[in-house]
């Protein structure tokens, strides 16, 4: 086995034990254990060497996949920047509630993190600098890191003097959930400022390299971001953007059909000239929608504006920052009729899992919240633990005060697959469950699907009229759009699940909306798209066809 990677993994379990404010003794028992190589030695303590067993084992350390459930994922990314070390994370998250990179670069912009004792402007300025370090050293990154940085890019390009239009393109554009560079379509103000273009987008800020290929110019900015800028006329705009958008194979079935030499003025006309209409960016990665389109089959993808609820939302009730009234007026505010409050579940200790006896003061509460409204409302939700056996947490008493319920896996993820599908299935199987959330337990770049027979799980879903969470954070983003469209082919329907712990998660939903897109999702095929009545006349046909034991 591998000593380099069993240090990694005991590295990382005592700074996230240490992250969740754990046992000071236990932390160093882990750290010592990595500091003496693996601590495969015999008289390491009985707790290191269950780790290791469990690596040699399944390749993978179960307690190590549990704390990333409980840690999010955004601060164990902000671990890896150079300077920043437990107890800085602990204090930023604490102080300022930052959870993720985006917010902690606006931090260390906006003066809020100099301001935090022993901090100061040097070490907020040396964690700007370690960011971009960061994302220079990551070949690849998070669909809404690169959003983010690309739209900034985007604006910095349409500044500089001869540009007269600047057009996000690449895998951003098509919404694909792991990116690795960025591209752009740039149009001069003028053939006879092509040239001078290119001059000024080396000097442009940030930029520290320039190369060129055929049809684009190559930009390395000190960020880490590598960036194509593909020059075009306004007479090649459409073809031009459609071959920097790609994918590949969307490109030459297109390409194949296409007939006539333009002017390709607009991204429609190429389509037309085709013999097709024009296709959303989502769906472009050769996997039938040229066919789709040429049928007339294309779905009307679902929008932003389709949706009426928000989902997935934990309050301080368990590990959000939020309460219940804050929750409602920021949703009513962004414009939703309704929204699902469904906190931890009691076994999420780790989480401050709502507990049974503080049950009823929560619907207490969002029952006052629902009295001071006519047009908006709370719905009374729980975001249930599977435990080992497929039971869910709590009991059916306390279940049935719910309005619904979303049941996830957070813990025992080094299950064989026989053992996890199991599990699953009777979860499937318990009438309580409206909503199976992020099925695969998938962390991007940080942790792998856990074993699962999905296919057997997306067909108990669709017998059962269970709805399967698109998890709208961005480091889950889970179920995978690849098997959205299966499993919206089998009948089942979707939940898109913005699983925010702040407001400022909610932030989430237009990432989660694109991974639906590129499902061929429409708005029919989602829950939040009912309205209230509408979506508890989901859970509450669970509850009426019984328990059912395949």
């Amino acid at each position: 086995m591998d000593k380099l990677a069993v240090r990694s993994v005991l590295e990382h379990i005592a700074a996230f034990l240490e992250l969740k404010g754990g046992n000071a003794a236990r932390v160093r028992l882990y750290q010592n254990a990595a500091r003496a190589g693996g601590g495969v030695r015999p008289d390491a303590p009985s707790e290191v060497h269950a780790v290791i067993r469990d690596l040699a084992a399944t390749g993978r350390s179960t307690m190590l996949d549990e704390l990333r459930e409980q840690i999010p994922p955004g601060l164990g990314e902000m671990l890896r920047i150079p300077g920043l070390g437990v107890a800085k994370v602990r204090q930023i998250h604490e102080r300022l509630h930052i959870d993720s990179l985006a917010e902690l670069e606006d931090a260390a912009g906006d003066g809020r993190l100099a301001a935090l004792p022993r901090f100061g402007r040097k070490t907020a300025e040396n964690v700007r600098k370690g960011i971009a370090a960061l994302r220079h050293a990551s070949e690849f990154r998070l669909l809404h890191h690169a959003l983010d940085e690309a739209q900034g890019i985007a604006q910095a390009l349409a500044a500089l003097e001869g540009v007269r239009r600047v057009e996000i393109a690449g895998s951003v554009r098509r919404r694909r959930e792991i990116i690795r560079d960025l591209d752009f379509v740039v149009v001069p103000a003028g053939d006879e400022m092509r040239e001078a273009l290119v001059k000024r987008l080396d000097e442009a800020p940030g930029v520290i390299e320039l190369a060129g290929k055929e049809g684009a110019v190559i930009l390395r900015f000190a960020s880490g971001a590598v960036v194509d800028v593909f020059l075009a006329t306004p007479n090649d705009l459409g073809l031009t953007w459609i071959r920097a958008t790609g994918s590949a194979e969307h490109v030459a079935q297109l390409e194949a059909r296409l007939t006539g030499n333009g002017p390709w003025r607009d991204e429609e006309s190429v389509y037309r000239a085709a013999g097709l209409p024009w296709i959303a960016p989502e769906l472009r990665e050769g996997m039938g929608e040229i066919a789709a389109a040429a049928a007339g089959r294309l779905p009307r993808l679902i929008e932003q504006r389709d949706l009426k609820g928000l989902l997935h939302c934990h309050t301080n009730y368990s590990d959000g920052t939020t309460t219940v009234a804050e929750w409602a007026d920021a949703c009513r505010a962004a414009g939703y009729e309704w929204m699902g409050i469904t906190d931890h579940s009691q076994s999420s200790a780790y989480a401050g899992g709502l507990r049974a006896e503080d049950v009823a003061r929560q619907h207490a509460e969002i029952d006052a919240v629902n009295r001071g409204y006519g047009d908006f409302r709370v719905l009374k939700g729980v975001e249930a633990d599977i435990l080992a056996d497929g039971s869910l947490d709590y009991g059916p008493a306390v279940l049935d005060q719910f309005d619904f319920v979303i049941a996830s896996i957070h813990t025992r993820f080094g299950m064989t697959e026989a053992q996890m599908t199991d599990r699953v299935l009777r979860a499937l199987d318990d009438p309580h469950t409206a909503i199976l959330g992020h099925p695969t337990g998938r962390l991007l770049l940080a942790r792998d699907p856990y074993a699962i027979d999905l296919e057997r799980v997306l067909q108990r879903a669709a017998e059962r009229g269970v709805a399967v969470e698109v998890n709208a954070d961005p480091h889950r983003l889970d179920l995978d759009w690849r098997m959205v469209r299966h499993a919206r082919d089998l009948g089942v329907s979707i939940s898109l699940g913005a699983d925010a712990h702040s407001v400022a998660g909610m932030t989430n939903v237009p990432v989660g909306l694109g991974i639906a897109r590129k499902g061929w999702l429409t708005a029919e095929d989602v829950l939040n798209t009912r309205d209230a009545q509408g979506f508890l006349a989901h859970a509450r046909l669970r509850l009426k066809t019984g328990p059912v034991y395949a």
